[in-house]
């Protein structure tokens, strides 16, 4: 009796689709890179990874952890919405291994710059760098909260968000939680 339920064990088993047998099969990439973001001295985590039946089908994600492991931040989006904009359409072009770990690669390499980079929110402007910068800044932030946070120089990491955006994160210094400082494209 035993021998029979083995095998019918066995066999259901083998007709599960588990998570890492359906990533084998289409486009389960990823990549990394450290940044001292969140903590002095500690380094932060960025990850990047896709999964999808196939590259050009892949949803991608961005996670940031601290050096504990904790998640601080995720984004997600598609290939296609990243590297062109938009839904892909049925005729897109096929994305293949390769690029896909370069653009993972790519993405995950975020570089550390300051709040104080970001560009000026005069009382007279609208959103941030109006009329000033080349480029379309927004903040979900008021402009006091934009401002305070502008002038501690505080860390940020800049990453994609979409073919012709990005989004720039800061540590709230109250909670030591990430926000969403400020957003740019062209």
């Amino acid at each position: 009796m035993r021998p029979i339920i083995f095998a019918v064990a066995a066999l259901a088993l083998s007709a599960c689709d588990t998570p890492s047998q359906h990533q084998a099969a289409g486009c389960a990439q990823s990549a990394t890179h450290n940044v001292m973001w969140s903590r002095s001295g500690e380094p932060d985590t960025l990850t990047t990874w896709s999964d999808g039946p196939t590259c050009k089908q892949a949803a991608v994600v961005l996670v940031a952890r601290n050096a504990q492991g904790d998640p601080l931040w995720t984004f997600a989006s598609t290939h296609y919405d990243m590297t062109v904009g938009g839904a892909a359409p049925p005729d897109a072009d096929n994305v293949t291994q390769e690029q896909m770990q370069s653009f993972l690669a790519s993405w995950a390499n975020v570089s550390l710059r300051s709040t104080a980079d970001l560009p000026a929110w005069s009382e007279n402007m609208s959103r941030p760098g109006e009329g000033v910068e080349t480029l379309a800044y927004e903040s979900a932030l008021d402009r006091e909260a934009y401002e305070t946070l502008r002038g501690r120089g505080l860390p940020i990491i800049c990453y994609a968000a979409a073919a012709a955006a990005v989004q720039c994160l800061a540590i709230e210094p109250g909670t030591r939680a990430p926000i969403l400082i400020a957003a740019y494209g062209s």
